[in-house]
């Protein structure tokens, strides 16, 4: 009931800064979208951005139009067999909901989801999953200060699941008894200045289980993705971390525009540049920045370069083109991993991004 109190407590907090930053651009920009339906009944499959989409025609808006009923336990939560009701309070549009039953059920053998249950999410969660439980980012430099793998147990080159590895570094003292192993990934650098860099991907190979304090320590790898190496790097996971994955959607406050600066998608092939709906992308924007989970941005094709017709060799930008959005499902600290939302054409990595408050 705790973690249940404090998303409402997010909730309410967010709506209140956001309507004090920016009440009049809300009451211009919050538009119902043509055709929508007086009521929606919920399904298995839906997510809230979906749903808000059917309703609205920017879903990002939907905590402004949501009515919560503080007589319904968990008011924030949506489940299939819900009947989603569109009514108008003092001339306002406003969505209500009677409410469907819930039960708690695992997202994976080893992640919760915080109060989810059957409850719909706010984004598909089969698609960022890995993102907010493997894959990270490190700062510049940390990836060398970790635990480093030494020796892999019978003498073998390299590990993988049913073997132990020994490592260097891990405390003596150590309470932590669940590893995941990384190595290095590309630097992540500034658009603005390709000589600073933002942080360094860390790319999950594996975990295991601490067999043995010392130094060195034995870890024993129980599943692996990669291949596992002498001197690749563990870190400390909680396989019980409790995800919330009720994402609040809504608008930016970012002040300055951002970039897609990378593909993350798992399955794409390294080096791929092109971006469409439901790619999981990193952006130059993170805590430093203020940016938070459930922070939506419009997604900006860059303008072609053409030479003017009657002016041989002088070329002109097009201006870009909003082609898209996407929202911030985790955050580091100069950069942020998102999903796209929706790409109204091809996108790229070097696409501008910004709060729909810019545009």
């Amino acid at each position: 009931m705790k973690n249940n109190n404090s998303f409402l407590s997010k909730l309410l907090s967010t709506l209140l800064l956001t309507t004090i930053f920016f009440v009049s651009a809300q009451a211009e920009t919050i538009k119902l979208k043509p055709g929508h339906p007086q009521e929606y009944t919920v399904v298995k499959g839906d997510t809230l951005w979906d749903i808000s989409g059917t309703f609205l025609a920017e879903p990002w808006y939907w905590p402004e139009i949501w009515h919560v009923n503080p007589q319904i336990e968990n008011p924030h939560l949506i489940y299939p067999g819900d009947v989603l009701r569109l009514v108008y309070i003092d001339g306002k549009p406003y969505i209500t909901r009677d409410r469907g039953g819930k039960r708690t059920v695992r997202l994976s053998p080893e992640t919760r989801v915080e109060d989810l249950g059957r409850a719909i999410p706010t984004i598909p969660l089969d698609v960022i999953t890995p993102f907010l439980t493997q894959n990270r980012v490190l700062n510049a430099g940390e990836y060398f200060k970790l635990p480093y793998i030494i020796g892999i147990s019978g003498e073998h080159m390299s590990a993988g699941a049913g073997n132990s590895i020994y490592v260097q570094g891990i405390a003596k003292d150590t309470q932590d008894h669940n590893y995941g192993v990384y190595r290095q990934g590309k630097a992540y650098t500034s658009p603005a200045n390709r000589k600073e860099i933002l942080g360094y991907e860390a790319i999950f190979l594996g975990d295991g289980t601490l067999e043995r304090k010392g130094s060195p320590a034995t870890i024993y790898i129980e599943k692996s993705r990669a291949e596992i190496l002498v001197k690749h790097r563990v870190i400390p996971i909680n396989r019980d971390r409790i995800i919330n994955a009720n994402f609040i959607p809504k608008p930016s406050l970012l002040k300055r525009p951002g970039s897609i600066i990378g593909v993350l998608t798992s399955g794409m092939q390294p080096g791929v540049t092109m971006v469409g709906a439901m790619d999981v992308v990193i952006v130059d924007a993170g805590l430093k920045d203020g940016v938070e989970t459930g922070d939506v941005f419009n997604i900006y094709r860059k303008g072609a370069r053409v030479e003017d017709p009657f002016q041989k060799g002088k070329m002109i930008n097009l201006p870009n083109e909003i082609s898209g959005n996407l929202m911030i499902f985790r955050t580091f600290n100069r950069l942020s991993y998102a999903l796209v939302m929706d790409a109204q054409s091809d996108l790229r990595v070097g696409d501008i991004i910004k709060s729909p408050f810019l545009d």
